[in-house]
């Protein structure tokens, strides 16, 4: 769940993150009262360890790439492998090189939205691997090319429909998807509950789609685009609502007053014929399965993941990325990626600060929880990379290194927005070592404390 501190966002999204963070706490410190107190300092505490302030430990598996000053929420591989984009917090595209490990670019965004910044998530390479495309939160597409030898150079802006939403003019982008042949850019515009096709060559918008509220992330299957919807589907006459962003509204639960529910739109390109599939709370990244008969939907405030099969448009299975339903901490599952083979799902559980990894089949409703693997603080995006079986995690979240300068009171210190992401690079790991990094989770987040408790 990326989005939490999102300028421009979406209320009910800051909602669920600040309730989930403060029950952590309170479970962290529930816990603690009946055992020796901890004085371990917070920061690096040792070779690849560092204790976090929220009663966490990390010890991240792979070679991990620090990127100061960003909070990384996207992640994209080229199609020949050679190059991993990612975006954040700043008005810049990092170019990584996956086998070396080290970043090999950083591109400005184009002028002149030089303060312009990827919005929640939204991040493309074309089929051909010519281009890049990011969703600007400032209401446009930015386009990048790619040239021959892997040089990423800033291109042109696609400006979008004004979202005209009651307190915000420009249109707020999210997820992305392409057509095959390249020339189809999806977009999922967040702020205006809609599904926006633009002609890339004429940088036009050719179809336009209402879908759910808050639209997060989109796929492309057999001539039908699969929306995820944040807020479910749109309120109607006596619904309770709740604000969700910049005067917008979102069906809210009389009790918690958070969304309740999420739901994937399935949108037939050609008749424009919709139908909403409800899924669970804060439907969030999707992913095809290989074969194209799946599509996974994140659900990151029920801790599942609801299974679509493409040729009934039904649920057939509710997978849970923890290892059981009754478990006090939450997982947070935000994004996924399959394995080549379509075996194994691949998801950034954010709270855990891991990546769960599942036997996948749905055919026979048995996927399961296999293990889980430590990566960074709050994962936010994954992908595969084939050739080197390694998967690239971006984790949103971490300590940064040196104290920061107040600009009103001058004082020095620490902040939420004093941003320091990172990328694990994790190469797959076997059952024997998958099983070690498992444990080595449930220590980080003390599993057996919260369990007593």
């Amino acid at each position: 769940m990326r989005q939490y501190s999102q300028p421009n966002g979406n209320y009910f999204a800051c909602g669920l993150i600040a309730i989930m963070f403060i029950l952590s706490i309170l479970v962290g410190i529930t816990s603690c009262q009946k055992e020796e107190s901890n004085n371990e300092q917070v920061g690096v505490a040792g070779e690849n360890r560092t204790v976090l302030p929220v009663n966490q430990v990390l010890v991240p598996a792979g070679t991990q790439i620090s990127l100061p000053g960003l909070r990384p929420q996207a992640l994209a591989l080229s199609p020949d492998g050679r190059l991993l984009a990612v975006s954040g917090k700043t008005s810049e595209l990092l170019i990584i090189d996956p086998a070396l490990g080290t970043i090999a670019q950083h591109v400005a965004l184009l002028e002149p939205d030089q303060r312009g910044q990827l919005s929640y998530t939204g991040l493309v390479f074309s089929p051909d691997g010519s281009r890049i495309y990011l969703s600007n939160v400032n209401g446009s597409i930015k386009v990048f090319s790619v040239s021959e030898d892997g040089t990423v150079t800033s291109s042109h802006s696609i400006l979008l429909p004004p979202a005209d939403a009651p307190r915000r003019k420009n249109e707020i982008p999210a997820g992305l998807a392409l057509s095959a042949d390249g020339r189809s850019l999806y977009v999922c515009a967040n702020l205006s509950n809609r599904l926006l096709v633009i002609d890339v060559y004429t940088n036009t918008v050719t179809q336009i789609f209402d879908v759910g509220v808050a639209p997060y992330d989109v796929r492309l299957v057999d001539g039908k685009a699969y929306v995820s919807n944040w807020g479910g589907r749109r309120p109607k006459p006596g619904d309770i609502t709740g604000p969700a962003g910049r005067g917008t509204l979102v069906k809210v639960d009389p009790i918690t007053h958070i969304a309740n529910e999420g739901s994937v739109s399935v949108i037939d390109i050609a008749s424009g014929s919709t139908k909403e599939i409800l899924v669970q709370l804060h439907s969030s990244a999707l992913a095809v399965s290989p074969d194209g008969r799946y599509v996974v939907c994140a659900n990151a405030a029920s801790d599942n993941l609801s299974v679509i099969d493409t040729r009934s448009d039904t649920i057939v299975e509710t997978i849970w990325v923890k290892a059981s339903p009754a478990d006090l901490f939450g997982a947070s599952p935000n994004a996924l990626c399959f394995s080549p083979d379509g075996k194994r799902l691949f998801v950034a559980n954010g709270t855990q600060n891991a990546i769960a990894v599942l036997n996948f089949d749905p055919q026979d409703r048995e996927s399961s929880l296999l293990g889980l693997i430590p990566v960074g603080w709050f994962p936010g995006a994954i992908t595969f990379h084939t050739e080197h079986r390694i998967l690239c995690v971006a984790n949103i979240k971490g300590l940064p290194v040196e104290p920061k300068q107040d600009r009103t009171t001058g004082g020095q210190g620490f902040n939420t927005h004093h941003y320091h992401g990172s990328v694990s690079l994790v190469p797959v790991p076997n059952q024997n070592k998958l099983k070690s990094l498992t444990e080595a989770v449930y220590n980080n987040y003390h599993q057996e404390r919260i369990s007593r408790a």
